[in-house]
């Protein structure tokens, strides 16, 4: 059914379909385009840790989202044929075909025939040797009887050695076996020594010890913990921001329910960020991967606000300290890392937002 579509679009006009560079024919051919709802001019739009000037305009070809012609987001496409695993292929080992012989499998030898075994013939009465009869005479008797006591003695020899005192109950008294202990209490010939609490050999030494041991063992030890955290928390946040992660795109096996399906997504989602650049808020994306993280007006203001500032510092550890609860800490990195083109394209943003803040303050007081 795919290639019937993909076939009559190529014969009735897929060649009047263009798409912007870095979006996939097909997708478009499969999902359509969208045009901007409005152009909006509030709200803040940051694409890959950087900053896009206002006024905006949302708009979609296939399974890519654009914001003023620019790629903002990249959703992942893929037929749900292709998310099962293949199945295993079958060697016929395990098929349970036979030969013509019942029982054997295919290319096996023919099974043997094995013929009854004579029973044993019966044991003749085993007869005197003369050693044996000589010995008998002697009176030591045969030789089983001459190793039979040659064993008793041992076992009584053995048996000796191990001594019998006390080892059953004589009654059915569970405590006849202790009977003859001895509990008399012998004090020792010197008193104990007083109890010397341990101190463990690490513990004894001071702090400025401890430190250089601990640089010596773990290079990280000698940077600062804010360096450290900093580090440690954006590449803990890469896989969540997204940004180093390709969407796939497989439009193969894709069946109608799921174009329309994904055709129905791209579409919600196009409309969510117009709707939040429309309420003044702050929007993340990424133009590897659909992650978006929306920030609210109020907080976007504070987040403008404190960014020339912030940024002034050496690192970003203020910047992640400040924000990195409420916003993915490897974006912030990622916006620090492009801080001075930000702060240059962001300048009329920093004027409408004081102009903003003074008529704000202009009708709070009183009127005579």
């Amino acid at each position: 059914m795919l290639k019937q579509i993909l076939l009559s679009l190529a014969f009735l006009g897929a060649t009047s379909v263009f798409a912007t560079e870095g979006v996939s024919e097909m997708a478009v051919q499969l999902f359509g385009k969208e045009e901007a709802g409005k152009r909006v001019s509030e709200g803040v739009v940051f694409i890959d840790g950087q900053y896009v000037r206002a006024p905006y305009s949302v708009t979609r070809e296939g399974n890519v989202i654009l914001v003023n012609g620019r790629i903002a987001s990249r959703f992942k496409v893929e037929s749900s044929a292709a998310k099962e695993e293949p199945a295993a292929e079958d060697d016929g080992a395990s098929t349970g075909y036979v030969s013509e012989e019942e029982g054997a499998d295919i290319g096996s030898d023919a099974t043997p025939t094995i013929e009854d075994v004579p029973e044993a013939p019966k044991e003749a009465p085993k007869k005197t040797s003369t050693i044996e009869a000589k010995l008998a005479k002697k009176g030591g008797g045969s030789i089983d009887e001459r190793l039979a006591a040659k064993q008793k003695a041992k076992d009584l020899k053995k048996a000796s050695s191990k001594g019998s005192f006390n080892t059953e109950p004589e009654s059915k008294d569970p405590m006849a076996l202790f009977e003859e202990a001895d509990y008399t209490y012998t004090p020792p010939s010197k008193p104990e020594p007083p109890a010397v609490p341990y101190v463990r050999p690490a513990a004894q030494k001071s702090m400025s010890e401890r430190m250089a041991e601990a640089r010596k063992k773990d290079p990280t030890a000698a940077k600062k913990p804010e360096e450290v955290a900093e580090a440690a928390t954006a590449a803990g946040d890469e896989a969540e921001a997204g940004e180093d992660v390709v969407a796939v795109e497989s439009f193969d096996d894709l069946t109608e329910e799921e174009i329309a399906d994904y055709t129905q997504r791209f579409t919600e989602r196009r409309a969510a960020i117009e709707k939040a650049l429309a309420a003044d808020g702050m929007v993340f994306l990424s133009s590897k991967a659909s992650g978006m993280k929306v920030i609210k007006r109020k907080d976007a203001q504070r987040f403008i606000a404190q960014f020339e500032e912030l940024c002034k510092a050496k690192s970003s550890a203020k910047l992640i300290e400040k924000w990195g609860r409420s916003m993915p800490r490897a974006y912030l990195q990622r916006i620090y890392d492009n801080r001075t083109e930000n702060l240059k394209n962001m300048k009329s943003l920093f004027m409408r937002l004081k102009r903003e803040e003074k008529a704000n303050k202009g009708r709070s007081k009183p009127r005579l």
